[in-house]
Formats: structure tokens, C-alpha cells, sequence
């Protein structure tokens, strides 16, 4: 199993990729075939899809809970089955930044429990007005 390395990461248009090498990983003939392809990317490693981020509020705290707690062909796996890249992370307990503030605010433990918890409140409160 292959560990993410931070520096083969990269950014662009919104779309975070991971451009290192891992086991299993598909060339772009696997994935366009071979006469869709320009000659000079037979062989090659398609890099892998990590996220896409509308906003870069938490890429980087997305980014560094991938690295700490996920191989790069656990993901990879995750993503081939239909999974989205932040479930996937949920699913592990990952909370993106707003949501730890949220539940900070309201006195409770940063957990994805009581952040529907705090989601409800708000849109009973919100409905109430």
C-alpha cells in the first residue's frame, strides 16, 4: 500500500489531482484506448482525481486528514466504487472547518453527530422567524 506524498499533489481550476505513482494505477491507454490517445502518453500513468473545491476554504485541512489517514489505493478504490471523495473522509470522521466552528459555538464536541445536531437547530430556528 502506497502512502500519499504532500508534494505530489497539485491544484488547478479547482480540481486537487495526485500525480504519484501507486499500485494498479491505470495508464491512459487502459483508460482512452490507444488511438485516442497522443503517442507520447502511451504508457503513462493517469493521475488520479482527488476532490474538486468550488471554494479552497478547506482543501488544506481535507488535503492533510487524506495524507494522515488514507492509502492512495484506498481511495482510489473508494472513488472506482462510486463513493464522493468527502464521504469518503466523513466516513473516517473528517469534518471540514465551518463544521468544528459551528458545533464550537454551540457548546458541543466537534462530532458529525452533533453537527446535524446544530444544522437542525438552525433550520428550526430559521423556519420559526
Amino acid at each position: 500500500m502506497t502512502q500519499f506524498d504532500k508534494t505530489k499533489f497539485s491544484y488547478h481550476g479547482g480540481y486537487l489531482m495526485y500525480n504519484g505513482t501507486y499500485e494498479g494505477q491505470p495508464t491512459y491507454e487502459e483508460v482512452y484506448g490507444k488511438d485516442k490517445i497522443h503517442p507520447s502518453r502511451i504508457g503513462m500513468p493517469v493521475e488520479l482525481f482527488i476532490a474538486r473545491f468550488k471554494y479552497v476554504f478547506f482543501q488544506g485541512a481535507f488535503k492533510n486528514f487524506l495524507v494522515k489517514n488514507f492509502t492512495v489505493e484506498e481511495f482510489a478504490e473508494g472513488y472506482k466504487a462510486g463513493k464522493s471523495p468527502l464521504g469518503m473522509l466523513e466516513e473516517k470522521g473528517f469534518m471540514t472547518p465551518q463544521a468544528k466552528k459551528l458545533c464550537k459555538q454551540n457548546g458541543m464536541k466537534p462530532t458529525q453527530e452533533n453537527y446535524k445536531i446544530c444544522i437542525h437547530a438552525l433550520a428550526e430556528a430559521r423556519m420559526a422567524a
